[in-house]
This record gives structure tokens, C-alpha cells and sequence, in this order.
């Protein structure tokens, strides 16, 4: 199995996630490499699919399918196709660090992406009480067809989530303690799909 590795490039930390982000590292304070306000997370032109899971509509008996490929030219490929078939009607992707990663520093985080005009969620979820919480966090993005896109999402952005439901009492985003982090198509959007992700970083409003 690989390991975590970190290489300083360009200005910028590069945790290289194998098989998961943050496995066994801290992100470190803002600040600490030069001005720039960006960490990345993940990287995917220096890691692999290996610790990605996928996660489809079939846990309640629909019948979506997607998968997560490698491309050659250093990003990854969410695709496949959303069926609204015995009620289904989504397809998700997500990593688990070894442990809880503690991005409190940072006020957001920003993926960058090739879409296909559709909306995607960035999807969280963390520790609380000492146990991952069952709900999830979420912040959705609209793509552009066609085009490499930055979308920034403050952790304001993010509402707790339960199959699909607001969670009761709207609990906030803990961001001291981030788990698992994955990618969902949803809200009905039947057909194929393919969302294209050369990195997955954390930043700070100066």
C-alpha cells in the first residue's frame, strides 16, 4: 500500500493522497508557503482511484451506475449514468482520511473541474462526539460544458443533508474535523454524465 507523501511545488503544499486525503498529515497555516491562499488537498495528477468508493442509488434499489477512472493527462473522471428507475436518481463518489483532518484555518474549499453543464455536490462529512455523523454536508455547483472551471465553496455554503432530506436543527459544518469528502450527481438529472477533477484544494479570504 502507498503511503502519504508530501512534495513542495510551485508555492504550494502538495499532499499526495494515497489511498485518502490527509491520511496522516496536517494542513498546514495559511501563510506558511509564500502568499498564496490555496492548499491543495488532493491532487490527482499524483495519486490514484484506489481509495475512491463508489456509492450508487443501488443501496436503495435503484439502478444508476458510475465509476471513477484515471486520465492520462494527471486528472480523475467521475462518470456513468443516472436512472430514475425504481426510484433512484443518483450517483456518488467518495474518499475517507485515516483519521479526522482539521481545515478550520481555511474558510472553503474549491474544486477544479471539467463538467458537462449539469450541477454536482461537494460532499462532506465529519466527526462529532467522536463518531462519523450519519448526515452529510453539502454545496452544489453548476458546470460549464466543455470548459475547465474553478468553483470556490465557503463552508457557509454547506447544508446537512440525510438521503436526500435537511437534517432537523440544521447542525453547522465542523470544520475542524473533516472525514470523508466526495462528489454526488443528483435531483433527478437522468442520463449520462461525466465530471472531470484535476484537484480539490482549501483556501483563505485574505
Amino acid at each position: 500500500m502507498n503511503t502519504t507523501t508530501s512534495i513542495i511545488a510551485a508555492g504550494l503544499l502538495i499532499v499526495t493522497l494515497l489511498p485518502a486525503f490527509g491520511a496522516g498529515q496536517e494542513i498546514p497555516n495559511p501563510g506558511t508557503n509564500g502568499d498564496d491562499t490555496e492548499q491543495i488537498l488532493i491532487d490527482f495528477s499524483n495519486t490514484s482511484a484506489a481509495g475512491w468508493q463508489i456509492v450508487n442509488d443501488s443501496v436503495m434499489g435503484g439502478v444508476s451506475r458510475s465509476r471513477l477512472q484515471m486520465h492520462e493527462d494527471g486528472y480523475a473522471v467521475f462518470s456513468g449514468t443516472v436512472s430514475l428507475e425504481n426510484n433512484g436518481g443518483f450517483a456518488s463518489v467518495r474518499t475517507r482520511a485515516q483519521s479526522p483532518v482539521d481545515l478550520s484555518d481555511f474558510d472553503g474549499l474549491s474544486v477544479h473541474v471539467l463538467g458537462d453543464g449539469k450541477t454536482y455536490s461537494l460532499r462532506l462529512r465529519t466527526v462529532k462526539n467522536g463518531r462519523l455523523t450519519r448526515y452529510s454536508h453539502e454545496a452544489r455547483f453548476a458546470t460549464t460544458a466543455g470548459e475547465w472551471e474553478t468553483h470556490k465553496l465557503a463552508y457557509s455554503d454547506f447544508s446537512p443533508v440525510f438521503r436526500g432530506n435537511a437534517v432537523r436543527g440544521n447542525p453547522g459544518l465542523n470544520p475542524e474535523a473533516i472525514l470523508e469528502i466526495g462528489f454526488m450527481i443528483q435531483d433527478g438529472q437522468e442520463g449520462p454524465f461525466e465530471l472531470s477533477v484535476q484537484r480539490l484544494s482549501v483556501y483563505q479570504v485574505e
